[in-house]
Order: structure tokens, then C-alpha cells, then sequence
């Protein structure tokens, strides 16, 4: 009868702690990385309202880039919503008229994500006159893929963005902006509030006709 050799249980129990260690330490690598990449170059945010008409619908997901104005920690923890201290580092670029930016709700209330186009930098004069929109006396044409504004739509502003201050301020709104809650309700979003740029649509649903196919992969402009 052939015995097992003296010994042999110890070395084996031994490959099999290596290896459950080893897994462990890759386990815990990837998840590391993750969290790196989610912190501070791309994140994912559902859109979840009509205001940015047509350029984003109801139901899209859209890549965030983080990376470009500069990565920062989060803002507020997880699901409780409670703040936490924000750290941010140099970004590449700087907030731009015409980008479509991803940042967390204003002051005073609940700490969400909103998705909006900047049009106004610091210094800036904006107005609205019949549905059009005007900056520093120059009416910007909309975004090709913006939702048409009623003729009849209510005027705004002007307002001028405030330049001076510790603060870096913007004025944003919705490309629906018969169907948008932005700048002209809850006034100027600060830069440390903004979380990135929104560069593509990776996945689409519609609520009642299931998955978008043409949609993935459309860049946001």
C-alpha cells in the first residue's frame, strides 16, 4: 500500500495559501485601479430628465471625462449623500462655452448629478429674447442637436457672470430649455462643483421600446 511521504500535506496547504493570496493581491489591485480610473479620468452618469433634449434622452449613459479639467475625490459619500472634503488636481483644460458638462447639484439641494451645456464663462453678459440665446450681444446659434426653443418662450436675464472672487463661476443650460431647470433658476455653477466633460454615449434605454442600438457609441457635442 503506497503511503503518502512525510511532510507532503504541509507543502501542499502551502501552494494553496500562495494562491489565495496571490488572487487576493490581484483582486485587490484591480479593484484599486478601478476606483483610480473612476476617481480621476472617466465615470458613467445616467441621464435621467428631458432638459438636455436631443443632444442626451431620457435613459442614455454617458462617459464622463474627468481627466480634463482636472480629476478631484468625490464630493459626497455614496448613497447617505453625506459631503466629504474635495482635493483637485491640474487639469490638461479649462471649461470652454459649448461644452456639455457633468456636475453636482447646487447648494441646498439634494447632492445629484446634472448634465448641462455651458454657455457662459466669467465676465460674460447672457440673455435670452425669444427663445434665442445671447452672449455679450451675440446670438449664439444652438447646438445642432438641440431641441427647437418655443418663439414664445420667456425672456431672460441680462446677467452678467460674476469674474471677480475666489470662485470660478459659469452660467449652464439645458438644450431643451423649454424643459430645463439650470442657471436661470438656481443661479451660477462654482468650477469645484463641476465633475468633468461628457464625451459618449455608451448604452441607451428607452422605457418602453427597450434598447437604443444607434445610440452607443455617439459622441457628445
Amino acid at each position: 500500500m503506497e503511503r503518502t511521504p512525510a511532510g507532503g500535506t504541509g507543502p501542499r496547504r502551502a501552494r494553496v495559501f500562495r494562491r489565495i493570496r496571490d488572487a487576493a493581491e490581484i483582486l485587490g489591485l484591480t479593484v484599486a485601479l478601478a476606483l483610480a480610473v473612476k476617481t480621476c479620468i472617466v465615470d458613467a452618469v445616467h441621464v435621467p430628465s428631458a432638459s438636455m433634449e436631443n443632444t442626451l434622452l431620457v435613459g442614455d449613459f454617458v462617459l464622463v471625462n474627468k481627466f480634463v479639467y482636472g480629476p478631484s475625490t468625490p464630493r459626497f459619500l455614496p448613497i447617505v449623500g453625506s459631503r466629504l472634503p474635495a482635493l483637485r488636481l491640474p487639469g490638461p483644460g479649462s471649461p470652454a462655452r459649448g461644452d456639455v458638462i457633468v456636475f453636482y447639484a447646487p447648494e441646498g439641494t439634494p447632492p445629484r448629478l446634472y448634465v448641462k451645456r455651458l454657455v457662459g464663462l466669467p465676465g460674460d453678459t447672457v440673455m435670452l429674447r425669444g427663445g434665442a440665446l445671447i452672449v455679450n450681444g451675440q446670438e449664439v446659434a444652438p447646438s445642432p442637436s438641440a431641441k427647437p426653443a418655443r418663439k414664445h418662450a420667456a425672456d431672460f436675464g441680462p446677467v452678467v457672470v460674476p469674474k471677480a472672487g475666489e470662485t470660478i463661476l459659469y452660467f449652464v443650460l439645458g438644450d431643451n430649455r423649454d424643459d430645463s431647470l439650470d442657471s436661470r433658476a438656481w443661479g451660477f455653477v462654482p468650477f469645484d462643483r463641476i465633475v468633468g466633460r461628457a464625451m459618449m454615449i455608451y448604452w441607451s434605454v428607452d422605457g418602453r421600446t427597450g434598447i437604443r442600438w444607434g445610440r452607443p457609441g455617439t459622441v457628445v457635442r
